[in-house]
């Protein structure tokens, strides 16, 4: 069988990761899969590369239209994993050969700038969602026939031989990128609402100014000595075998899904805690398999909570662990893979209509992308001062805002202008 994956990028984030822990699983079981993976942006990760090769999937990067095609038309299943991306809705814009399609949709898909736009809806034979159900894009579950709910297959190979350490006080860990997009941003603020005998293990990098703003916020707020940075950390089961608690304070307008860091986390039993707003929150049962706050002050309440009530602490781990086990394991996950894929490759293969017209303007491709029309948009953007500042920038600098968009199209003059509108409104 001959699986044709179409993602944006190969940068080291969890779709790809996803991808890779399928091959593995591919290996483990001997399936007869044949897996290639169509990257459509640059750089791609090193690391990521050589671990994709260790594992029989081939990647090709940044190919060429005739190459895509030929891909395409030799594939038995194409499996495109989905976010707003420019080269990804360029691809869909076209005339492709037929196929038997598979979305996998990398993000919950109700917030801008990361929507997964109506016209998406009827595109695929098949809808993989890795949000909870009842989280995310309403209108694809409501409408179409064939959705299947399965969450990103986490590296939980990389958790063997785990051991918890014995360690003076509470220890909190944070695990996740330091940018904007993805950490909340209060998190400072909450770290300073925590009990003095807590410490909190803060594991992943981001930018240099997102990573320096961090830092200098928790100075300011006199914390600083409450928090280790340790930056990218291949090997998390050396982190987190100290940890009590594992604290997951997302951005509010986050597209965040089934986060693997969140899944390892409660793998291993550690009580998470996170907050309302997110579709990844949708995995807690608060008060059973963790915490589930509505605002900052009360996240940093159920963590101070937390470290203080051993017995619910122990108590909610261990229902974690349990819940992640029926639901996260990744061979498992990645058998249910492979029946939707023997389903559907009994079906024949179709054509499907682009997505957009190759005579749009960018500025109304990417209005579509998020679901607008150039109208709408334009009135959200008179609106911007009534936003909240979150939702502000995830639609300026973030994947698939404004931002990205004109770095791809530099020579378009409507995204200035509107970056200009929305940068003032941010200010």
């Amino acid at each position: 069988m001959k699986i044709l994956h179409i993602i944006p990028r190969w940068i080291g984030g969890g779709p790809e990761r996803h991808i890779i822990e399928l091959a593995r699983q591919d290996q483990l079981t001997n399936a007869n899969v044949n897996r290639r993976a169509l990257v459509l942006d640059r750089p791609l990760s090193a690391p990521l590369l050589v671990k994709a090769r260790r594992f029989g999937l081939v990647l090709v990067s940044s190919p060429w239209a005739e190459a895509m095609e030929a891909e395409i038309d030799a594939a038995d299943i194409v499996e495109i994993t989905y976010w707003n991306h420019p080269l990804l809705l360029e691809l869909l814009a076209c005339s492709l050969p037929p196929a038997r399609v598979i979305i996998r949709s990398a993000v919950a898909g109700h917030t801008i700038p990361q929507v997964l736009f109506p016209e998406l809806t009827f595109y695929p034979d098949v809808w993989q969602l890795s949000a909870p159900q009842g989280y995310g894009a309403p209108h694809i579950e409501r409408s179409h026939s064939w959705v299947e709910f399965l969450p990103a297959l986490a590296e939980i190979d990389r958790l063997e031989n785990f051991r918890f350490r014995k360690h003076d006080g509470i220890r909190a860990a944070y695990l996740g990128s330091l940018t904007p997009s993805k950490i909340h941003p209060l998190f400072p603020e909450i770290v300073a609402m925590l009990d003095g005998n807590i410490k909190v293990d803060i594991v992943g990098d981001g930018d240099e100014v997102s990573t320096g703003n961090l830092r200098r916020r928790f100075d300011e707020l006199g914390v600083s000595e409450k928090v280790i940075f340790h930056g990218h950390v291949e090997n998390i089961a050396e982190v987190l075998a100290t940890a009590d608690i594992f604290i997951y304070p997302l951005n509010p307008e986050s597209y965040a899904t089934s986060e693997k860091a969140l899944q390892e986390a409660m793998w291993l039993g550690l009580a998470p805690v996170m907050m309302t707003g997110t579709a990844a929150a949708g995995w807690i049962a608060s008060g059973k398999t963790g915490l589930v706050a509505s605002d900052p002050q009360g996240f940093a309440d159920s963590v101070n909570l937390l470290a203080r009530e051993e017995k619910l602490r122990i108590e909610i781990g261990s229902a974690a662990r349990k819940f992640a086990r029926d639901r996260f394991d990744p061979g498992v996950n990645a058998k249910t893979n492979q029946e939707i894929y023997e389903r559907l490759i009994s079906m024949p293969k179709r054509t499907r209509a682009p997505l957009q017209s190759q005579d749009w303007t960018v500025a109304e491709k990417f209005c579509n992308s998020l679901g607008l029309d150039r109208v709408s948009f334009i009135h959200r953007l008179e609106q911007a001062g009534n936003a909240s500042p979150e939702s502000n920038f995830m639609l300026l600098k973030s994947e698939g805002g404004l931002m990205h968009y004109r770095n791809h199209y530099p020579s378009d003059l409507d995204l200035p202008n509107w970056i200009s509108v929305l940068t003032k409104a941010v200010e």
